[in-house]
C-alpha cells in the first residue's frame, strides 16, 4: 500500500507549517521539515543559507535530495505504536519543480501537491510577526539558563529582511508551483481551520459522507426494557460501541469522523426513546444511520399497542428486539429458534411487526435469557 505524501509549497508566510501541524495533530501525519534535510548538508542556519543550499542541491541532485530525505525519514520512522508505518506524511515544504518530480518518481509514494498562496502584503505582515516572536523567544532566558540551539536556529532563520528573502531566486521559483498543484488555497481568504478541512477533504481523510455505518438500539416506550443483552450479542460486529448514559464519555466529533474515515461500524445504545435525539446529541448526520433497532417488552394480551405505534412513528425502526414476558414466557422459555415458538407467540410477533412496520429480528424468550434468538444474520 502506497504511503500518501502531502507536499506543501507556497511563499513566505502562506501558512505551510500551520497546515502541516494541523494534519499531524488531527490525523497523525508524520511532519517532515525540508529545512531539517538541508541542515544535514551543512552551512549556516539562516533563511538565506537554506535558500542558497536548496538551489545548489537541486543542481547537484536534480532535485532528488528532498525525495531521498523523505524516504530516509520514512524508513527511520518505521512501525509506530500501531505496529505499522505511518501511511500519511506531510513535507513542509517543496520549493522547485525538480523536487516535486523527484518525489513523484519515488516508488511506493502517492504524492499530493498542495500549494498555499497569499498576497505579498500579507506575507510581509506574517513574516514580521514571526520574526518578532522568534526574536522575543530568543532573548527571553530559559528556566535553566538561556535560549538553546533550537531557539538560536529559529532566530537565525528570521535575521534576513523580508525583502531579501522574497527576492531570492529560490523564493521567486515557488510561485510557479501553483500551476502544478492538485489544490491551491488562498490563505489570506481562508482561515487555518478551513484550509485544513479543504486539504483533508482532498485527501479523502473524512471518508464517504453518505456511507451508512451507524446502528442504533433505542429502548421502546415500555418500562423495564433492558438493551444490554442485545448490545452484548451485537458487539462483536462493531469496531466502536458505546452507551449514551454509560460511565464513559461520549466520543468527540473528531473520534467519530476518524471511525467513519476508516469505514468502522458504530453501535450506539440510546439513553432515551428517540433515535433522532440520540444522533443529534452526538452530531451524527441522519444519512449515516443504517439500522434502528427498537427494543421492547411484549406482555401478550396486556401489551400497549398504542405506545408501540407511537414509538415506531417516532423512530422508524428497521428491526425489533422483543423480550417475551408473562404467559408467553411460560410457554416458550425453552425455545432456541423461531420455529420452536408456540402458535400464539408467532401470531403475536406477526402483529407486532404489522403495527411497528418492522420485522422482529431478535427475540428473548424471557427477561432472564442470556442469549437472544436471531432470525437473520446480522
Amino acid at each position: 500500500m502506497a504511503v500518501t505524501v502531502v507536499v506543501v509549497s507556497g511563499p513566505i508566510g502562506a501558512g505551510k507549517t500551520t497546515l502541516a501541524q494541523g494534519l499531524a495533530r488531527r490525523f497523525g501525519a508524520l511532519h517532515l521539515h525540508s529545512e531539517d534535510f538541508l541542515r544535514k548538508h551543512g552551512g549556516a542556519d539562516s533563511r538565506r543559507s537554506h535558500q542558497d543550499r536548496s538551489l545548489a542541491l537541486d543542481r547537484e541532485t536534480g532535485g532528488r535530495w528532498l525525495a531521498e530525505g523523505v524516504l530516509t525519514a520514512l524508513h527511520a520512522h518505521g512501525p509506530g505504536a500501531s505496529g505499522r508505518t505511518s501511511r500519511l506524511l506531510i513535507v513542509d515544504a517543496a520549493s522547485s519543480e525538480a523536487q516535486l518530480d523527484g518525489l513523484r518518481g519515488s516508488p511506493g509514494l502517492r504524492v499530493v501537491h498542495v500549494h498555499l498562496d497569499t498576497p505579498e502584503p500579507t506575507q510581509a505582515l506574517r513574516y514580521a510577526e514571526r520574526r518578532s516572536r522568534a526574536m522575543h523567544e530568543h532573548e527571553a532566558p530559559s528556566p535553566v539558563e538561556v535560549a538553546g540551539p533550537c531557539e538560536e536556529r529559529r532566530c537565525a532563520a528570521y535575521q534576513d529582511s523580508f525583502e531579501a528573502a522574497w527576492a531570492h531566486p529560490a523564493e521567486r521559483a515557488v510561485h510557479a508551483l501553483a500551476s502544478a498543484a492538485e489544490l491551491v488555497v488562498d490563505t489570506a481568504r481562508t482561515p487555518p481551520d478551513a484550509v485544513l478541512v479543504r486539504v483533508a477533504s482532498r485527501l479523502g481523510l473524512y471518508g464517504r459522507t453518505g456511507e451508512r455505518l451507524v446502528d442504533l438500539v433505542v429502548p421502546g416506550a415500555h418500562d423495564g426494557v433492558d438493551p444490554r443483552p442485545l448490545m452484548a450479542q451485537l458487539a462483536p460486529h462493531y469496531a466502536v460501541l458505546f452507551r449514551m448514559d454509560g460511565p464513559d464519555p461520549s466520543p468527540s466529533r473528531e473520534e467519530l469522523e476518524d471511525a467513519f474515515a476508516r469505514g468502522h461500524r458504530v453501535l450506539i445504545e440510546s439513553a432515551g426513546p428517540s433515535a433522532s435525539g440520540c444522533i443529534q446529541a452526538l452530531g451524527i448526520a441522519p444519512g449515516r444511520v443504517r439500522r434502528v433497532v427498537l427494543a421492547c417488552r411484549s406482555e401478550g394480551l396486556a401489551f400497549d399497542w398504542v405506545r408501540l405505534r407511537e414509538a415506531a412513528t417516532l423512530n422508524a425502526p428497521t428491526d425489533l428486539a422483543v423480550t417475551l414476558t408473562g404467559e408467553l414466557t411460560r410457554s416458550n422459555w425453552n425455545a432456541r429458534r423461531f420455529d420452536q415458538l408456540t402458535d400464539a407467540a408467532r401470531h403475536h410477533l406477526e402483529e407486532l411487526e404489522r403495527v411497528a412496520g418492522a420485522p422482529v429480528s431478535f427475540l428473548a424468550p424471557s427477561p432472564e435469557a442470556r442469549h437472544l434468538i436471531e432470525r437473520r444474520p446480522w
